[in-house]
């Protein structure tokens, strides 16, 4: 029996990013909203997430509770965090479908300070962005490139083609990342496993470069401590070191959704990215939007591998 309603899923998950997800991509903006956040609820309920269902158990949504035990709040919210966490995680699955249909232009995007623009202009050097999996930040992504005209880059991963994962999947991130390209001035979307050589050359011309920056440690990799949700963490620091030895400077951003198609980006003044302030102040606004809005941290299942750590220099 068990075997027969986990192909059930399969079967369902499937034609839902096969099928549903382009189809409400492709509806009038109310009503497209309102299925993406039915759909999200559905989710909730059943605590699916691609990488459960590749897995084939509902860790998401265990590691996500644990998160949010460590960031406080009532039994009660954490559970509606948890809720909206799959909710927004969904919400940015079907932003994604709106950029392949080619609709950035029927959405609007306000920047907090004003003055977006002061970010960019006349670099003599580099910019690595971080952002963290918070709300719609991959929205974000095209609407920075759009309000400045420059040329924005950002960083994927190809664990969605992961041969666990159902094609479907693989397949609507493809699309997410060429799509996103369209939007970018001329800049790209590669994958991390293929070297870091391309992102070298992105900063080496002065260029925007996006990057995660709530990811956990991988192996062998790079680290970095800040304070990041109550206490110094241990994060991947990958992004720190590529702006580092390319003489870049670093700043960041969050995006939020406001209503159903307004959205605003928050950001922060860029600095050295060898001076410790710069981060800091990076993670100060990611901290900020987070504990705002815990649920819209769609990245929250990776806070447990980010282990608190003592205070420790960026080197």
């Amino acid at each position: 029996m068990k075997s027969l309603i986990w192909r059930l899923v399969r079967l369902a998950h499937h034609a839902d990013f096969r099928w549903f997800l382009p189809w409400i991509g492709k509806l009038p903006l109310p009503l497209a909203y309102m299925l993406a956040d039915w759909r999200g609820r559905i989710n909730a309920a059943s605590g699916r997430d691609w990488r459960s269902v590749a897995l084939g158990f509902r860790h998401i949504r265990r590691q996500s509770l644990l998160a949010y035990e460590e960031i406080g709040g009532s039994t009660s919210q954490r559970k509606q965090w948890c809720k909206q966490r799959f909710v927004t995680e969904a919400r940015d699955e079907f932003e994604a479908q709106l950029l392949t249909a080619r609709r950035l232009h029927e959405l609007n995007c306000t920047f907090e300070p004003t003055g977006i623009g002061t970010l960019f202009a006349n670099r003599s050097r580099g910019l690595v962005l971080l952002t963290p999996h918070f709300d719609s930040f991959y929205l974000g992504i095209a609407f920075l490139a759009q309000a400045t005209g420059t040329r924005v880059n950002s960083m994927s991963s190809a664990v969605s083609s992961d041969p666990r994962a159902d094609r479907a999947v693989s397949k609507h991130f493809e699309q997410k990342y060429r799509s996103l390209e369209t939007y970018l001035n001329g800049g790209k979307v590669p994958n991390i496993e293929d070297g870091m050589r391309p992102f070298y050359r992105m900063l080496e011309r002065n260029e925007t470069l996006v990057v995660l920056g709530d990811a956990p440690v991988l192996p062998n990799g790079a680290t970095l401590n800040v304070t990041f949700l109550g206490g110094q963490r241990t994060l991947a620091g990958g992004a720190l070191r590529l702006a580092q030895k390319s003489g870049s400077d670093i700043g960041g951003f969050v995006c939020r959704m406001v209503r159903p198609g307004q959205y605003a980006v928050a950001w922060c003044e860029a600095g050295p990215a060898n001076d410790p302030k710069s981060l800091q102040r990076v993670y100060d606004l990611f901290n900020r939007s987070i504990l705002a809005a815990p649920g819209r941290w769609w990245g929250a299942d990776l806070l447990p591998h980010m282990p608190a750590a003592p205070p420790a220099s960026n080197a």
